[in-house]
């Protein structure tokens, strides 16, 4: 009986250990040059040419090239402590990701997230909308793309501090209490 209730808590701790694992293995980001910061690739890509960084941010759009490489076009996004990106209205610009070999452009798709470990190459000239445009460019080595979030919840309040979901409390029964 001790023995089943001692394995069950080991069982526990390490599901709930195992989501606090980081989004980048350490081994990866023991390569990158963290001294690079996006601004400083984005003025000035071939001072920075050869170097390992990380970037990261949403998927704009995707191509499978005839050479062999998936280009992706990304907008860059600031990283949270997990390095994967924070969705918002902070970036500083887009980026170009080459890949060798195939990513499937249906998943590797406008919106989704990434965060790329990749050496830096000569920028690109391109145009978002009807403007010429610089991109960076990025071989990646290391590409990490973020799970979907899926639908929150509804939760619902009595406006007591108390929260329920995702089934109304008992007195929500349609119109009233069920006694009523």
């Amino acid at each position: 009986m001790v023995k089943t209730i001692c394995y069950t808590l080991l069982a526990v701790a390490l599901f709930a250990a195992s989501g606090c694992a980081p989004g980048i293995p350490k081994d990866v980001l023991s390569n990158v040059d963290k001294s690079i910061t996006f601004s400083m690739l984005m003025s000035d890509p071939s001072a920075h040419k050869g170097k390992t960084v990380l970037a990261g941010g949403a998927i704009v759009g995707s191509t499978n090239e005839s050479s062999g490489y998936t280009q992706l076009e990304v907008m860059q996004l600031p990283l949270d402590s997990d390095y994967e990106p924070e969705k918002g209205d902070r970036s500083e610009g887009r980026f170009i990701v080459l890949y060798k070999g195939y990513l499937e452009t249906q998943i590797f798709g406008p919106g989704r997230l990434v965060t790329v470990v990749g050496t830096v190459d000569e920028s690109k000239k391109g145009t978002v909308g009807s403007m010429t445009y610089s991109f960076p460019v990025i071989e990646s080595t290391y590409i990490k793309l973020w799970p979907v979030p899926r639908n929150p919840v509804p939760v619902y309040s009595v406006g007591l501090g108390f929260d329920y979901g995702p089934f109304p409390p008992w007195w929500y029964y349609p119109y009233g209490p069920p006694w009523y």
